[in-house]
Formats: C-alpha cells, sequence, structure tokens
C-alpha cells in the first residue's frame, strides 16, 4: 500500500511577507475573566483568554494575503503572561510577523494595558489547504 504524500511547500504564498502585523482590542470581561481566590473581586484576564487574543491577532496579520483555498492553523504557542489585567481594563494585542519559513510563520506576540505589558512571547502557525 503505497501513501500519496502532498508536497505543501508548494503553496502559494505571494503576499505574505515580513512585517505584516495585526492589533485588537479587548476589554477584560465575562468568560476572559479568572480568580486565582474564586471572588469576583479579585478577577482579572486569564491566560486562555490572552493567548487566544495572540492567536487571533497572528491570523489577522496574514487572513487578507492567504488564498481562497488557504488558512492558518497554530502549532506552537511560547508566551509569558507577566502581569495582571484587571475586570473592566482595555487590553491592546499586538502579533507582528517576524520569520517564514517554507509554510510555517512564527510572530511575535504582545498584549499591554496602556504601557504595562501584560504577556509577550511568540506564535506559530503553518498556512494548509482547505
Amino acid at each position: 500500500c503505497r501513501r500519496r504524500i502532498r508536497d505543501h511547500r508548494t503553496l502559494a504564498m505571494p503576499g505574505i511577507v515580513i512585517g505584516l502585523t495585526a492589533t485588537r482590542h479587548m476589554l477584560v470581561e465575562g468568560t476572559a475573566l479568572y480568580s486565582p481566590t474564586g471572588k469576583a473581586e479579585h478577577s482579572v484576564l486569564s491566560s486562555p483568554a490572552m493567548i487566544m487574543e495572540m492567536e487571533l491577532a497572528s491570523v489577522d496579520a496574514v487572513r487578507n494575503q492567504l488564498q481562497a483555498n488557504e488558512t492558518t492553523v497554530g502549532f506552537h504557542v511560547d508566551v509569558k503572561h507577566i502581569a495582571p489585567a484587571p475586570k473592566g481594563g482595555q487590553v491592546v494585542t499586538t502579533a507582528t510577523l517576524v520569520e517564514i519559513t517554507g509554510r510555517k510563520l512564527k510572530f511575535q506576540v504582545e498584549t499591554h494595558l496602556g504601557d504595562v505589558p501584560i504577556g509577550t512571547g511568540f506564535h506559530r502557525r503553518a498556512v494548509v489547504r482547505l
């Protein structure tokens, strides 16, 4: 039995270039909250919610450069959640494409509350056919 191996390196990615960026704004509320004490008054931005914003900003950065039959899938997250963002705070997340290796993309990601860094790191995605 022979398996057919698809060569994903042939995906067309002419518009995807280093430096593409996207920014997302989010109000810290609802399901984005976590309370380490279980008390509502101690609620802050959860790490999973911050990471989701980082992933979505990465998707936004390249979305308009993909072919109609392409999308991206995340496969690696390497971030630090370094400070709390309180309930009701407005966080800003930015993703910038910093590396392209074949069909794999590496983004530098950052989340801030005003001038205060909340999270920082890298996220990797791969361009795949639908």
